[in-house]
């Protein structure tokens, strides 16, 4: 049976002060350990092709019925059998994987349907639910390196699959990459380094930064990206962008006061302050008197967290994490969209 792949962390350059780790910001090898649940396959796609691998990247085109995969959800699979990625609950991956073996042996891309009306017929999934996937095994190390440098540089890219099939009827369909999303946690204790290491799990970049040796060697110890902070005098120079989230952590609010005023200005799409209903209260005051305004007060989720009441630190962070992951689920971002709407939507933007 092919082996799944496996990662360590990555931390994309130029976004932040020199961590005290810096393992995820060298290139990748192939013959190291990947994720092989990773949303992200590009990577793993490109390292495989620089150790002088041939590779399938596979993507969902189209669902008919239920499907616990979105459309644009990928697959990289090497000639050797090693993979990063999923397109089903685990019905379909073996199969995938020597369907992706055999057109790379082949050299021809092909679009393969499992499920209600598969040639298939022994691979059934749920509810009689059928998915059509596109297998691409022209794409080149150049396509692929436009993507990650977009990625790294925090902007967005896209990738063509599905136009390179003769005669094909359907639309040419682009594969839409967002920037991976980032979890900023600035705080100090055990809180931190659960949340950091949970969203670690769920695919986020974490950054972590605090003023407390104890913490930032305990999120060193999980394998975060960890950044020493001065007295809360200043804001350190932290990139915050659309797909980022910023958390607060601190028992000591009055670092709050100085943090906050630049965290909202700026584009990030969710700001939490850990901290009691008091605690919160006592924060706006305090931010109103330092002259922040009604509008960017209500940016801020406090006390930070999907429920309430939570007292152990892995509590606390699973809180924060839902509520962080709930919003990122009711914005529905399109990761495939055909030609037209994809210009349609750069347009907009």
């Amino acid at each position: 049976m092919p082996s799944p792949a496996r990662t360590i962390p990555r931390l994309d350059d130029g976004s932040a002060p020199a961590p005290l780790r810096q393992g995820r910001s060298r290139r990748r090898r192939f013959d190291e350990a990947w994720d092989p649940f990773d949303d992200y396959v590009v990577d793993f796609a490109l390292a495989a092709l620089r150790a002088g691998e041939r590779i399938c990247l596979v993507t969902l085109v189209a669902i008919e019925g239920a499907s616990p995969r979105p459309l644009g959800a990928q697959m990289a699979i090497a000639e050797s059998g090693r993979w990063v990625g999923y397109l089903s609950g685990g019905c379909v991956e073996q199969a995938v994987i020597a369907e992706a073996i055999e057109a790379i042996r082949d050299g021809q891309n092909r679009r393969v349907r499992y499920g209600r009306g598969s040639r298939y017929l022994d691979i059934r999934l749920p509810c009689g639910s059928a998915i059509d996937l596109h297998f691409d095994v022209e794409v080149s190390a150049a396509e692929l390196e436009a993507v990650e440098r977009r990625m790294k540089d925090r902007q967005y890219a896209s990738l063509n699959v599905g136009e390179a099939l003769p005669d094909a009827a359907e639309p040419a369909l682009i594969r839409h990459y967002p920037p991976r999303r980032r979890l900023i946690i600035l705080g100090i204790g055990p809180a931190p380094v659960c949340l950091g290491r949970m969203a670690e799990t769920a695919g986020f970049d974490v950054l972590l930064f605090s003023p407390d040796t104890a913490t930032r060697q305990a999120g060193e110890g999980e394998g975060l990206a960890t950044f020493a902070m001065s007295r809360a005098d200043r804001m350190p120079e932290i990139r915050m962008d659309r797909d980022a989230a910023v958390v607060l952590m601190f028992h000591d609010h009055e670092w709050e006061t100085t943090l906050l005023p630049p965290i909202l200005r700026s584009e990030s799409f969710y700001i939490g302050a850990m901290g009691s209903r008091r605690a919160h209260e006592a924060r706006l005051a305090a931010l109103r008197e330092a002259g922040v305004g009604e509008e960017s007060l209500r940016r801020i989720h406090g006390p930070a967290g999907l429920f309430a009441g939570a007292r152990s630190a892995p509590a606390i962070a699973v809180a924060i994490l839902a509520e962080i992951m709930e919003i990122m689920m009711s914005e529905g971002e399109m990761l495939l969209l055909e030609a037209d709407e994809l210009r349609r939507a750069i347009a907009c933007d």
